[in-house]
């Protein structure tokens, strides 16, 4: 008898039995030439040895648990193109073998993986992430603790989701283990196709018409119908102000956003960003259709009246497949107990759609932001004047000023710092006042810093931080900040594109592409910056041909979106599609008249790297000017 540590995997052929019962020789047929095509080629290429065969499933031991997850995932893969569907196990932990058998809690943990995992997943334990290689980290998914048959303890459960070769090369085993959104990504592809083909035939485009057929089949897989994440999807949607006072709309979408934010710090859902949520405000919608449009298969709904020191919130949780209500409650309380609302309802829903919810966490949820009811209500009022992206000027100085009037009220307000420094950050990069300096800058990056002094679990705080030395050209310092804020919140999808965009920079241009197609599951109606990042990424990590369709519904949207038409004369030119990219150019060169090549090389968009040799390279195939053009030149230019 020996004992030692193992990586075990099993697997199980989904409803074998009925499958049997329906055609015996074709399924008898079908579960051989898995095993002996799939199954055991793929073990005899990682070192795996199959200690048990039950008929319709197996068990494995493999010396190594990179040896063991590349094995799960190519099973998953071989099986894309087979009637069957196989769920897979895995757990690195202590066995016992004995006369060619293997025991002991490694293998049963392995076992009651399997039994929960999807059809056509992989569930893997903690044990089993935190041993893999750490270029594998940004491939598990958590789902959460789950009970298990006969086991003391919960098992804490993630779900693979694996390295992206291509758009299609996973996406086949992947699609089996969607969620019952995949006919709402569908229907959401074909709308979008539908629009390419009549922005195609109105605009003549012919490259534009080539890539209709493209695009629709891109989008479904960023909308989710890939997606391998099997936590619960969850939207709030604004809450209605009952008040009576349409001066109070801010207090209701405030209440709603904390929600959301609080929400989303729980790493066991996926929780849709606020301003897709809040697209469907004032529209009569069935909730089917929001979540299907939406990729949530929950949403939460409610209203808020406040009247003077009165506060009355009624919410419920739906179920956006079958349109039943799960929960409802309503909460009668002073103004000033409106944290222990948030706190309430946040926990209530987190308890609805997941099984375990960690006292920690639930300690966290109930820390008030701030002792001063008139701060947090100023801050909401802030949040509300002044939207991220904005250019209004006016908007921007005057949520500024209610920051500032809210730390008055309470300098430890951590939050109200955060948002505050963001205003100064902002107004030097995007040029809002058109007077900002780098010392504005330095003004957001000191709040931001003290914000978290105050708070070192402020999500907000690094995302803050890690913007603002972007800013300065502090790239490394920066993406430190941004893991730091997706770590905090990994459902904000603001902070895993800002983290996608430092990583392309950097040379992380696998987990740039797999954090800006989870920021745009997050957010599916993201602005334009969000598929441009998405393209961009996609280019540098060599999928070409992707980036080409993704960059194309960019365009679709914004015809005239600079930053997708610099990504894809670059594109172009590396496909060889000289006369295309060239073309291209002319349409960016309209769009932003100071384009030119002495400025990207100053950005630096790829870092040092090779790739940005390459990049700058087929930009000047494209024509693309060395210095800004005059004006004059400009205005010569075709549209």
């Amino acid at each position: 008898m020996e004992r030692r540590l193992a990586a075990i995997v099993a697997g199980d052929i989904v409803g074998y039995s009925r499958l049997m019962a329906e055609d015996e020789a074709a399924t008898y047929a079908g579960l051989r030439s898995a095993f002996d095509e799939v199954i055991r080629p793929v073990f005899e290429r990682h070192n795996g040895r199959m200690f048990k065969n039950t008929g319709d499933g197996f068990l494995a031991a493999f010396p190594s648990v990179n040896q063991a997850l590349d094995s799960a995932v190519e099973m998953q893969e071989g099986f894309a193109d087979l009637p069957l569907k196989l769920r897979i196990g895995l757990n690195l932990g202590d066995v016992i073998e004995e006369e060619g058998d293997v025991f002991g809690d490694g293998v049963n943990v392995a076992a009651r993986l399997e039994a929960m995992a999807e059809p056509g997943s992989i569930y893997v334990s903690a044990a089993v992430v935190r041993s893999a290689d750490r270029n594998r980290d940004q491939y598990f998914q958590r789902i959460g603790h789950r009970k298990a048959k006969n086991l003391p303890d919960a098992i804490d459960v993630y779900v693979v989701r694996p390295k992206q070769r291509r758009l299609g090369a996973t996406a086949g085993w992947m699609r089996g283990i969607m969620p019952g959104g995949r006919r709402a990504m569908v229907a959401c592809a074909g709308g979008l196709a539908a629009l390419a083909v009549v922005a195609a035939a109105a605009s003549g485009n012919q490259w534009l018409s080539g890539m209709t057929a493209r695009v629709a089949p891109s989008w479904a897989w960023i909308s989710g119908a890939g997606n391998a994440d099997a936590r619960p999807s969850v939207a709030v949607l604004p809450f209605d102000n009952m008040s009576g006072d349409q001066g109070q709309n801010y207090f209701a979408d405030g209440l709603t956003e904390d929600i959301t934010t609080e929400l989303a710090r729980n790493a066991d859902l996926q929780v849709i960003a606020r301003n897709s949520s809040f697209a469907f405000r004032g529209q009569a919608v069935d909730i089917r259709e929001i979540g299907a449009r939406l990729g949530a298969g929950y949403v939460v709904e409610g209203s808020a009246r406040r009247e003077g020191d009165q506060l009355r919130v009624v919410a419920q949780l739906i179920d956006t497949r079958s349109g039943a209500h799960l929960w409802s409650r309503s909460y009668d309380r002073r103004v000033e107990d409106v944290f222990a609302v948030q706190t309430d309802l946040t926990s209530e829903i987190v308890a609805h759609l997941v099984s375990y919810v960690r006292e920690s966490e639930a300690a966290e949820a109930a820390d008030r932001p701030t002792e001063s009811l008139q701060a947090y209500d100023l801050v909401l009022q802030a949040r509300d004047r002044y939207k991220h992206g904005s250019s209004d000027e006016t908007s921007l100085l005057a949520a500024r000023a209610l920051y500032q009037r809210a730390l008055e009220l309470d300098p430890a307000y951590a939050a109200a710092r955060a948002y505050l420094g963001m205003t100064y950050i902002v107004d030097f990069v995007q040029g809002v006042s058109g007077r900002a300096t780098q010392a504005d800058v330095d003004i957001g990056l000191s709040e931001a810093r003290q914000s978290i002094r105050l708070s070192p679990d402020l999500p907000i705080g690094y995302q803050v931080l890690s913007f603002g030395l972007a800013a300065k050209g502090e790239y490394e310092e920066s993406i430190r900040a941004a893991r730091q804020s997706v770590e905090l919140n990994p459902n904000d999808p603001d902070s895993l594109m800002a983290l996608a965009k430092a990583q392309v920079r950097f040379g992380d241009y696998d987990d740039a592409v797999a954090n800006a197609e989870r920021a745009r599951r997050l957010h599916p109606m993201a602005p334009e910056y969000y598929v441009y990042v998405h393209g961009q990424a996609l280019y540098a990590a060599g999928r070409v041909s992707e980036a080409e369709t993704v960059l194309a519904e960019c365009l679709l949207r914004a015809p005239a979106e600079a930053s997708c038409l610099l990504i894809l004369a670059a594109v172009q030119a590396n496909q060889g599609e000289i006369d295309e990219a060239r073309t291209t150019m002319a349409r960016l060169l309209v769009a932003d008249p100071k384009f030119s090549l002495v400025a990207e090389r100053d950005y630096r968009r790829f870092g040092n790297s090779p790739l940005m040799d390459r990049f700058l390279s087929e930009l000047a195939k494209a024509e693309a000017p060395e210095t800004a053009q005059s004006p004059d030149r400009a205005k010569e230019r075709p549209a």
